[in-house]
């Protein structure tokens, strides 16, 4: 292309040369001429020299956008409508098969990259717009995972141990009285118990291509964000509900306190999922708590939204507001989590119920270590998390389930 450009430039070069010598004669001619009449023959030289040039200009052009185009085609890579024609090809370009159908030798080889696209395995793709070429977008489209995930909701802190002990008022005899001078006080008891939190472990791991790797363009910051936010949804569903039984973390919904309708019990008509937490909250209260958060599956929490009363209005009035980029329930905050079941519930003072223990922080290994994943290429990608979960207090945790509450609260 290099070579034409330059030949073609030197002509019109030249042509652009001999218009200017002709335009000069011509303007000394004129000069010459007191009555500045240019010889019509020159003038006629100069015309067509000029038509030339802009010929030459136009196919110069032409031919420049015609090498672009077919370099912008050689660029793009070979796209294939499926697996069959993705071989064929290599076939067809294999000096090896070529060679061993001429008995030159006993083997051959083909090669595909990694990153050859072939449109059947791709929703969407289209070879028929691809033989245009595509422009690609960078990055991995995916889902998201939990908007909100429990670790920012429960207080966290790190640890080198894999146990965490923690001393908790067990039992409490309160007998704090006036008294009459002279009288013996009654002793107040209390119990202390030791319990410990075990550090658990929660992975995930994959074997990938190193070619894949290589070859996949964001790739490996794809599987650095996607590995831990699966990860942190595991947790989720530890945190929520875990059994405490190793290698499961103790959960909220395990390790908290029953729903109890005390004082409403029975009292209430038409009783929905909205007064069950407005119960709850009165149950943290009667314990000296202050509910700073909810936790619902997103199904109820929109159920509490479209609640409506006889007249058809909805029941949510000012109870249900949106502040501070949360939902808010008489002025609580709602954490929409999918790994609280639909039905349950759980609402809690988290500033002082429990804490999470990291004693290794979430993070993604990549490497060839694993088996025999060196001698075969490929890499394997850890995501690990090593963390514990000490509930404190369980009367600061009310959960339970909507059906069962509301019963306990529906007028008899």
């Amino acid at each position: 292309m290099d070579n034409i450009n330059e030949e073609t430039q030197e002509h019109l070069n030249n042509l652009a040369n001999v218009i200017d010598e002709k335009i000069e004669k011509a303007s000394k001619a004129s000069v010459d001429n007191a009555k500045n009449e240019v010889d019509s023959v020159i003038k006629g030289e100069v015309n067509n020299l000029i038509e030339k040039f802009n010929e030459g200009t136009e196919a110069l052009n032409k031919r420049i956008d015609a090498i672009e185009v077919e370099n912008k085609k050689k660029s793009v890579s070979n796209v294939f409508k499926t697996k069959k024609e993705a071989f064929s090809d290599a076939i067809g370009k294999s000096e090896s098969l070529k060679a061993m159908k001429t008995g030159s030798r006993g083997n051959a080889s083909l090669e595909l990259k990694a990153d050859v696209l072939i449109s059947s395995d791709f929703a969407g793709a289209s070879s028929s717009r691809d033989a245009t070429g595509v422009m690609h977008v960078d990055g991995i489209k995916r889902d998201p995972s939990n908007v909100t995930n429990m670790m920012g909701i429960i207080p966290v802190g790190s640890t080198d141990s894999n146990v965490i002990r923690y001393v908790k008022e067990s039992a409490y005899t309160d007998n704090a009285a006036n008294i009459a001078e002279g009288s013996a006080p009654t002793d107040s008891e209390f119990q202390l118990t030791a319990e410990d939190a075990v550090v658990q472990k929660t992975t995930a791991v994959m074997t990938i291509s190193q070619e894949m790797l290589d070859d996949t363009p964001g790739l490996s910051s794809y599987l650095s964000q996607r590995l831990p936010a699966k990860i942190n949804t595991v947790i989720d569903d530890q945190l929520i509900g875990g059994s405490g039984s190793s290698p499961n973390l103790l959960g909220l919904l395990n390790g908290g306190t029953t729903f109890a309708a005390g004082g409403f019990a029975n009292a209430i008509e038409s009783a929905q999922e909205l007064d069950v937490l407005y119960v709850a909250m009165n149950q943290l209260a009667l314990s000296n708590y202050a509910a700073n958060g909810i936790v619902l599956n997103p199904t109820d929490f929109h159920k509490i939204a479209l609640l409506k009363d006889t007249t058809n209005e909805y029941l949510r009035g000012n109870s249900l507001i949106s502040a501070d980029g949360f939902f808010r329930i008489n002025g609580v905050p709602v954490y929409m989590n999918n790994k609280m079941s639909a039905g349950n519930f759980v609402v809690a003072d988290f500033s002082q119920a429990s804490q999470v223990w990291q004693r290794e922080g979430l993070k993604v290994d990549f490497g060839y270590e694993d088996s025999d994943n060196f001698s075969k290429y490929l890499v394997s990608v850890r995501g690990i998390a090593r963390i514990a979960h000490s509930i404190y207090l369980p009367k600061a945790i009310v959960k339970g389930s909507f059906s069962t509450a509301k019963t306990a609260l529906e007028t008899s």
